[in-house]
C-alpha cells in the first residue's frame, strides 16, 4: 500500500500556479488534465484494494478537498510556527473541467517554496535580515520601487532573473 505523499502532490499543484497566474489565478484543467491528475491521486493515495469503493463523483470530490486542503508549513527563523501557505483557494468541478482558483503569492515567496529554502536560509544568502525577505515576499511589495541592490541579492539568492521576481 502507497501512502498518501502530500509534498508529491504538492508539488504537482505547484508546477501549475504560474500558468493559473496568467490567467488571474485560476487554471482550467481539461477532461485529459482532470485524467491525469485522478491517475496521479489514485497512484499516491487509493490503495488498489479499496478503489471499488469509489465512483467518479466520489473519487473527484476527494480530489477536490486534498487540493485545497494542501498547505506548506513556512516556519519563520525562531521555528515558533511560522505561516501556514494554501496554494489554492478554491476547486470546482462541473463535471467536464476542473477549476483551480490559486491564492496570489509574491513571485518572491513563490521562488522561495519551487527551491524549498527558508526565509532564514534566503536572508544568509543575501547576507541580510529575515525581516526583509519577508518584506520582499508580501503580496503588496512592490519589488520595482525597493533598493536596485536588495532586488539583485535576492534574485541572486533565489536563483533567477530580477525580471521575474518583477513581474
Amino acid at each position: 500500500m502507497t501512502g498518501f505523499d502530500k509534498d508529491e502532490f504538492w508539488k504537482k499543484i505547484l508546477s501549475m500556479y504560474q500558468q493559473a497566474k496568467e490567467n488571474n489565478y485560476v487554471l482550467k484543467l481539461n477532461e485529459e488534465q482532470v485524467r491525469e491528475l485522478k491517475e496521479i491521486f489514485i497512484d499516491l493515495y487509493i490503495p488498489i484494494e479499496n478503489l471499488g469503493h469509489y465512483d467518479d463523483e466520489k473519487l473527484m470530490k476527494r480530489i477536490m478537498e486534498t487540493i485545497v486542503s494542501i498547505n506548506a508549513h513556512d516556519k519563520d527563523a525562531m521555528n515558533n510556527g511560522g505561516d501556514i501557505i494554501h496554494l489554492v483557494n478554491s476547486v470546482n468541478f462541473d463535471g467536464r473541467n476542473l477549476y483551480l482558483h490559486f491564492a496570489k503569492i509574491a513571485a518572491a515567496k513563490m521562488r522561495r517554496l519551487e527551491l524549498g529554502k527558508s526565509q532564514q536560509q534566503i536572508a544568509e544568502r543575501m547576507g541580510c535580515s529575515v525581516s526583509a525577505v519577508k518584506s520582499c515576499e508580501k503580496p503588496y511589495c512592490d519589488l520595482s520601487r525597493q533598493s536596485e541592490v536588495l532586488v539583485r541579492k535576492l534574485a541572486k539568492a533565489l536563483e533567477c532573473n530580477i525580471e521575474s521576481l518583477i513581474s
